[in-house]
């Protein structure tokens, strides 16, 4: 099982000039390669991973900063541009007329990473990188598994802050869950987060923290600024800043809406949605902003800030970590069907309530949640040649 823990590191002045050199020569070196990956595809060469970095020897030796580095460093930018021109064949099928992956900017290109761990070290709270000057500090908040191997570094720059991502590699036994025979539902939406099948709700709350307003107060001082100015550049860190700190609060909340979850229930039911279908933010304008207000509507700014599919993804990884599992269901006719009586409502008679005329009044999301419960259960039933009610005893359903 793949984990990766990321930790803010504090190099020393010559360390931090040494990383910023670093992620200036990779940079340089994806745009070469993209540039060499585009002028063979427009003649109708289609290059690969392989013949990158055969040709990475030649390169090395014309650009002699390169070779203070190891290979690892290197192979990580050039499948950074692999993965790039991947994608674009896959937009190709879909659109003739799309365009090349961009080139990237000091702005675009924050982070360096070394593929293979060679020659990388990890103790004491110190981490050793060849072509790394020194011992790097790192502020290690919880220690690593101890039969982790190291697999990948990332290290990335945000507003001067430099953070480490470390990707171990690690056993998970078969260890039982902490509730065995628990289940529940659960239902993304757009007024909550989540919602399960035993009437738990769950919210987005640091988005209406001062976090946000300062991050809106940033962007508002970085717009009045002229272009390539000293103060612009204060200000563009200014707002970095701003904006991790929104970033980790929201990755806060996600971690702690997943460990709940994970940790009160051994089988969780999803639905297999596609996320793409969840509406997107939109800038509307609407009377009572006043005059020259832009304000986002509510539902797409829900539904996009705190990222469904990363919220499935922890609760995927962290169900497997505790001895539970993630169960998926088909989605359709979940939302038209009163989770009483089994009869199909409409589903535009409350927004936000499930309101049948058998008498059931239960947030939205809690029906669509016991529904999505019901249905993983006689699911599994029918695939174990049992009743519904004695698959999972401790079920909520």
């Amino acid at each position: 099982m793949f984990l990766q823990y990321k930790f803010p590191i504090e190099p020393s002045r010559a360390q931090h000039a040494r990383l910023a050199s670093i992620l200036q020569l990779q940079r340089n070196l994806y745009n070469d390669a993209l540039q060499n990956r585009r002028t063979a595809f427009q003649r109708g060469v289609h290059l690969t991973y392989e013949d990158d970095t055969k040709s990475l020897p030649a390169y090395r030796m014309a650009n002699r900063q390169h070779t203070a580095l190891p290979w690892g460093i290197n192979n990580w930018t050039l499948r950074c541009v692999d993965t790039a021109m991947a994608k674009y064949r896959d937009r190709l099928r879909a659109n003739p007329n799309a365009g090349f992956p961009r080139f990237r900017s000091e702005d675009r290109w924050r982070s360096f990473g070394v593929h293979g761990v060679r020659g990388c070290v990890i103790a004491d709270g110190y981490l050793t990188v060849d072509g790394i000057v020194g011992k790097l500090r790192m502020r290690m908040h919880r220690p690593l598994p101890a039969d982790a191997r190291l697999t990948r570094l990332t290290f990335t720059r945000r507003a001067r802050q430099w953070h480490v991502a470390i990707l171990v590699d690690c056993k998970v036994g078969d260890q039982e869950h902490k509730k065995p025979g628990s289940a529940c539902g659960l239902d993304l939406g757009i007024e909550q987060l989540a919602s399960l099948s035993d009437g738990s709700l769950f919210d987005d709350t640091p988005r209406k923290t001062t976090q946000s307003s300062a991050l809106r107060r940033a962007y508002r001082a970085l717009a009045r600024c002229q272009k390539d100015s000293r103060r612009r550049k204060k200000l563009r860190e200014r707002q970095d800043r701003a904006s991790q700190r929104v970033i980790n609060l929201r990755s806060t909340r996600l971690h702690q809406i997943s460990a709940a979850i994970t940790n009160r229930f051994e089988t969780i039911v999803v639905e297999d949605l596609a996320l793409k279908q969840f509406p997107r933010p939109t800038r509307t304008r609407r009377p009572s902003d006043g005059a020259g207000a832009i304000a986002t509507r509510e539902n797409g700014q829900v539904l996009a800030e705190p990222r469904p599919k990363r919220l499935l993804e922890m609760i995927r990884y962290k169900a497997e970590k505790a001895g539970g599992k993630v169960v998926v269901v088909d989605p359709r006719h979940i939302t038209q069907t009163c989770n009483a009586c089994g009869s199909p409502t409409s589903e535009s008679n409350d927004a936000d309530r499930h309101i049948c005329a058998c008498g059931a009044d239960v947030p939205r999301g809690t029906n669509n949640a016991i529904n999505i419960l019901a249905r993983g259960l006689s699911a599994h039933a029918a695939a174990l040649g049992r009743r519904v009610g004695k698959v999972l005893s401790n079920a909520s359903v």
